[in-house]
């Protein structure tokens, strides 16, 4: 038995969003996502059972912070799994926390697979997907690399992600970090108010027919029918979001700035789209060829603007256990 587990998680940003829960207490989604793992971006995480504690205990970034989530979470793992004692997470993110890049996806991801690890599992990655993915419904798809796909499912069981292509396509997001502040409006709360509105059973329909088209632009490796597919579904969403009750934005001046420069380099003939979670941090999809030419043009424009180059990133797994 291991005293202490390191496992690493990346974040994932999805081409075809997850907004919207059909049962809240098990993160079960409305639709299908999928998703590209990212290597800029990542949550290290070590576990350990300690008697000296009176709960279980999390301290994120060298700082002991409200551990009622992840307690939510240990406490399904000792309902399904086996009763343990409490637990020590020490968690480091390479991410800003709730600013829209997923944070919360590499976090419960990494904390999975730690766990999985400290537990002795013997877990299949659909596995560990579908317990990622009570902790956080994007967790799911960050147990994976490159491309991964979550399966909506109809129950705890049937919702999961699972690879969807594992291998490095050659595309790039360049990833624009307007604000590191935490958001005003959760993921949780976000969706929650857009699913009232007038518009959302359309957005569904459409986010399922954008799935089906954007899976062979992925296999044939076209980043322009990814980039065209991911930033209609992207800004959909967000126009869901202003029509919502009530109505709200993750949009800043520069984040609107932003998405209407990568329609302008697009016009001009360069690979630019833009896609955004729930936050106003832009993700522009590029192609590794163009990548450098689609950065200098973003920064001469942009200058106070720090950006950062991501590629596909790796799968989910244990660095240390001893």
């Amino acid at each position: 038995m291991y005293d202490r587990v390191t496992a690493r998680a990346y974040t994932n940003i999805a081409l075809i969003k997850y907004w919207g829960k059909e049962n809240p207490v098990l993160n079960l989604p409305t639709t299908t996502s999928l998703s590209m793992t990212l290597d800029a971006f990542y949550t290290e995480t070590s576990v350990s059972f300690d008697q000296g504690i009176l709960a279980d205990s999390l301290v994120l970034d060298g700082s002991e912070v409200d551990n009622r989530r992840v307690h939510t979470f240990l406490q399904m793992l000792r309902e399904n799994i086996a009763d343990f004692p409490h637990v020590l997470i020490e968690s480091h993110n390479q991410v800003p926390t709730a600013a829209g890049l997923a944070s919360s996806a590499s976090s419960f991801a990494a904390l999975t697979v730690a766990m999985a690890g400290l537990l002795e599992l013997t877990a299949m990655p659909e596995e560990l997907s579908r317990l990622a993915r009570c902790g956080s419904g994007s967790a799911s798809r960050s147990i994976y690399g490159n491309f991964a796909i979550w399966h909506k499912g109809e129950d705890d069981f049937s919702s999961y992600a699972e690879s969807f292509l594992d291998e490095d396509i050659g595309l790039t997001m360049l990833v624009a970090h307007v604000s590191e502040e935490t958001k005003k409006i959760s993921s949780t709360d976000g969706m929650q108010r857009a699913q009232a509105s007038a518009g959302y059973a359309r957005w569904v329909a459409e986010s399922e027919k954008a799935l089906e088209e954007i899976k062979p632009a992925i296999i044939a490796q076209d980043i322009e029918k990814i980039g065209l597919i991911a930033e209609e579904n992207a800004l959909s969403m967000h126009a869901l979001n202003r029509t919502a009750e009530p109505p709200f934005d993750y949009f800043t001046d520069t984040t609107r700035a932003l998405v209407d420069f990568a329609a302008d380099c697009y016009h001009k003939g360069f690979l630019a789209f833009a896609t955004l979670d729930a936050g106003p941090n832009v993700k522009i999809i590029t192609s590794r060829k163009e990548e450098e030419a689609v950065l200098a043009r973003f920064k001469a424009a942009f200058p106070d603007i720090p950006f950062d180059i991501c590629h596909a990133g790796p799968r989910a797994e244990v660095r240390d256990a001893h």
